[in-house]
Formats: structure tokens, sequence, C-alpha cells
């Protein structure tokens, strides 16, 4: 068995191991009588779990043993209390628990550049800001098929990425640049790189990919230069790129945040198939409304006569008007909330069952108006949790993982602010739901405007990452309902529920796909 553990460890997961944790694993596998193909699955389970925990090379025997430990009571954790209780099949993560990795294209690995990532944080994590989204892009744009010549190969089929300050004395050439939109100018767009900037000239755009353009988001423009002015005759957002191909490429790398599950994600995929109850997404949940309240009931009655639904993901805002603090909207926000506990644990099934997940929106309380929102603050929420088995009150965006799924929530009126901000119209009879889905994942940012426009806590820029690209990407927004796959990706708009028609998503993960409902008027 020795051979075998030292195939695993050593040769496939590059670990090395001390004599005594060589030991152990040679006693837990002899005690247990694996056979050859269960101790391989084990022992692939306990190295992959120690390369995801970021523990070192060197595995000792102290340490694995607490693993050894852990491993056992989480792959028995099903069969014992249920999945749904499980604490690694659902998890809500915040954006400020979001691990703070920026990309280091000089070692082509990710470090963390703060010793702690704080609101009020160092002029340095302003000025590194979109530098590291360009970084972010680049090495993904540098990965892509078109831009990887492979040996032997025709190299004229592949484009070459040019930088602004290798464009001196070279006019009249064709040049391929990657950059990010600005306007240092008034009235004038410029192209922004590492190494300079340049104007450009958008007048005879031949060419346009779909997709959103703003200042701040970065595109690829085809062209060349006339008199110190780069002429665009194509512009296109960067080539997006599949979370396969990001997990292969940082396979050991831990984006997403969250502790990494105990179990294979065989089992996880298990679980999913055994409970696919679906999760119910709803927005702009107006409580301070008698008739949303009434629509609610409607809702859990129906669930409360079938299997409970593995989650309700309550996304703000949660009043029909801004909070004000100070006055009597205090008082009367926390009795809202409480009233929701009271008429959600009026189904026993639901409340003990099903998890509850609640995204503020720019109308609760409280924040500064940057993003993330921090969660809703306990003095209003705390009656509501005390009646609910599991709730999570958390920021906005925020991050769930559930069994291998990875879902990103974010509560904002996204596309009227891109769409006020564009620098290029998009092209007339497209669907603009589709434009902004593919200029959010392009972008690999779920807010690519201006700081002016829409201001972000500079140190945790990363937690509006959209990279690796999820599974299920929630983009809440005052705008129609609506469904888009791309890239792998479903993304969900579930609209207004309290204004509109009391519209909401159900999401069947094991299927991955969203059935749009919502619940007659009365």
């Amino acid at each position: 068995m020795q051979s075998l553990i030292y195939k695993v460890f050593t040769r496939k997961y590059s670990l090395s191991l001390q004599a005594d944790a060589l030991e152990l694993l040679s006693t837990v596998i002899a005690q247990n009588e694996l056979s050859t193909v269960d101790a391989t699955k084990w022992l692939e389970l306990l190295a992959d779990t120690w390369t995801k925990r970021e523990a070192g090379p060197l595995v000792e025997a102290g340490p694995l043993k607490d693993l050894v430990a852990a491993v056992s009571a989480g792959t028995s954790s099903v069969s014992s209390r249920g999945a749904d209780s499980a604490p690694d099949v659902f998890t809500v993560i915040s954006a400020f628990d979001v691990p703070p990795l920026w990309y280091d294209p000089s070692t082509k690995t990710f470090t963390h550049p703060f010793t702690k990532a704080e609101i009020l944080s160092s002029a340095e994590a302003k000025a590194s800001l979109f530098r590291q989204r360009y970084d972010l892009i680049k090495q993904r744009v540098l990965r892509n098929e078109n831009f990887t010549p492979v040996m032997f190969s025709d190299h004229n089929r592949f484009r070459t990425l040019s930088t602004i300050d290798s464009l001196q004395g070279r006019e009249g050439e064709r040049f391929l640049l990657l950059g990010m939109l600005a306007q240092l100018e008034e009235g004038k767009l410029f192209l922004e790189d590492r190494a300079g900037s340049i104007e450009l000239d958008v007048t005879n755009v031949g060419k346009r990919a779909h997709g959103l353009f703003t200042e701040s988001s970065f595109v690829l423009v085809d062209g060349c230069v006339e008199d110190g002015v780069f002429r665009v005759d194509e512009i296109g957002l960067p080539p997006p790129e599949t979370r396969d191909v990001t997990r292969n490429a940082f396979p050991n790398t831990n984006l997403f945040g969250g502790s990494p599950s105990l179990r294979t994600e065989v089992q996880l995929r298990e679980i999913e198939v055994a409970t696919d109850n679906g999760m119910v997404i709803l927005s702009d949940v107006w409580l301070d409304q008698p008739s949303t309240m009434r629509a609610l009931r409607v809702l859990f009655d129906g669930f409360s006569h079938s299997a409970p639904p593995i989650a309700f993901i309550f996304i703000g805002d949660f009043s029909s008007r801004p909070f004000v603090a100070g006055s009597g909207d205090t008082t009367q926000y926390r009795d809202n909330m409480t009233a929701l506990g009271q008429l959600i644990s009026e189904f026993p099934d639901i409340s003990r069952s099903s998890h509850f997940v609640f995204v503020p929106g720019a109308n609760d309380p409280w924040g500064s108006g940057a993003l993330p929102k921090p969660r809703i603050a306990e003095y209003f929420t705390k009656r509501l949790e005390s009646r609910l088995s599991h709730v999570t009150f958390t920021t906005n965006p925020c991050r769930i993982k559930y069994c291998a799924h990875e879902i990103v929530v974010f509560r904002e009126d996204l596309l009227k602010r891109i769409r006020r901000n564009c620098v290029l119209e998009p092209e007339e009879g497209t669907d603009v739901a589709k434009h902004l889905v593919r200029t959010i994942i392009d972008q690999g940012h779920l807010c690519p405007l201006p700081q002016r426009i829409r201001p972000v806590y500079w140190a945790y820029d990363h937690a509006m990452r959209v990279y690796p690209v999820p599974d299920v990407l929630v983009l809440a927004d005052r705008f129609d309902a609506y469904s888009v796959n791309y890239e792998k990706c479903h993304c969900v708009n579930p609209g207004e529920f309290s204004s509109g028609e009391f519209s909401f998503f159900m999401y069947y993960p094991v299927s991955r796909t969203s059935q749009y409902s919502k619940i007659p008027k009365s």
C-alpha cells in the first residue's frame, strides 16, 4: 500500500510525506480493509483536500490525522444528519470574505496584495485597482486559442497584442490593442494600458461585437495610427473563458471563496440529484406593502404541499421607499422583518428545511453607497433569525456554494446605469439583456463602470469579480425578467416581485435550468 500512497500523494499531487504520516495512512487503510480502488479514491480525496487548504507541500502526521478525521466525518454526514444541513453543502460567502487574491503577471500566479483588506484602504489599493483588472483580462486573452499559436502551425492565423508605447513612429501599420476606455479630455475617448494612452477615433467603426461599451471597460481594438490618433476599424470585448479552462490554469487556487468541501465532486453531484427541489429567487420584496405579504403567503402555502425548496433567495429592496435613519423607519423596518419571520414560521417544513438568504438593496440599511454593501444590521433581523433554522443575512454582492454549484448574486439597477454611460450605442434590434450578460462575463466584473459613477471599495474590488465564470449569475435589476445562457453560465434576472406581477424564478441545479413563475393577483 505504501507504493499506492506515494503514487497518489507524491507523483500526482507533488506532496512530500513524513515517515509517521505514511505510517498513519497505511494503518488506516489496513484497519478499514480498503480495496485498492477504494483506497485510491480515499487517498485522492485526502490529497486534494490538503492541497485546496494550502497546507503546504510537506505532509505531517498531526495535521494529517485531523484531516483524516474530518474527511471521515464529512463523507458520512449525508446519512447521519441529512445532506441539506451539512455545512459544506450550502454555504453563503460574504463579499468581505472572498479571498483577496490578485494576479501577478511576473510569476503568473495569484498572490495576497494586502496584509488585511480594509474599507478605508491605502492609496496603493486605488492605484492598483484598474491595473489588476487589466492584468487579469490580459492573461485570459493570451490563453485564448486565437492568441496562442501551436507548434508547427500557421502563425499568421493568430493575433498578436501590441502595447500603446510600441505604436510610436509606425503610422499606417495595423495593430490590435487591449486597454481600458477612458475620457482623459472632455469629449475625447482614449485607450489606456500599462504603457500609456492614445486617443481613439471610433467614428468609422465597421464591425462591433455584441456588448455594452462604457468608460472603464476593457476592449480589444483593431486599427492603425494616423496623425497621433488610433483609427478604430473593429472593436470588441475580450474573449471569455469557461470555468473549466480557468480551473485547469489555476488548479489549486480558490478564487471563489469558502472552505473546500470534504466530499468529492461525484458525491456532491449525488446530493444534488437526491435533493433537486429547486431554489426560489425573488427581488424587490417590499415588506411594507400588504399585497406583498399576501403574495408571500400564497407562495409559501404552495410549496408547503410538496418537498420544501433548497433555498429562498430574497433580494432587496425590502422597502418601497429609501430607509431614513433616525426616523420612524427604524421601528417599521424591524417590524416588517419580524412579520416575515412570523409568516414563514407558520409553515414548519419550510422554516426547518429550507435555507433563507437575504441580500440588501440600495434602499436597505446601512452602507455608504459604495460596493460591496454590508449586510442588514442585526438589530433589524434578529427576531426573524430566531424563527428560522437556516438563515443568512449577507452582503451585496454575495456568493453561494451549493454542492458543486457556484452562484453569484448581485442587486443593482445595472442595465440602466450602463446604458446611460455607454460611449458606443449597441446595434439596433438586438436583445439588450444578452448585451448586458455578455458585457459582465467578458469584463469579468459585476460593475465595469468608472468610480465616479459607481464607487467600489478599493481593497474589495476582487469581490466584484466574475472570474472564474460561475454556474449561475443572478443580476437582480428593475428590468423585465429574463434568463440567458452564456459560456456555460445561466444568468437570470427575477424582475420586481412587489411592483410587478409577483414574479420569481425557480432554479433547478441538476438540469441547470430556471422556470419563470408568478403568483396570480387575487
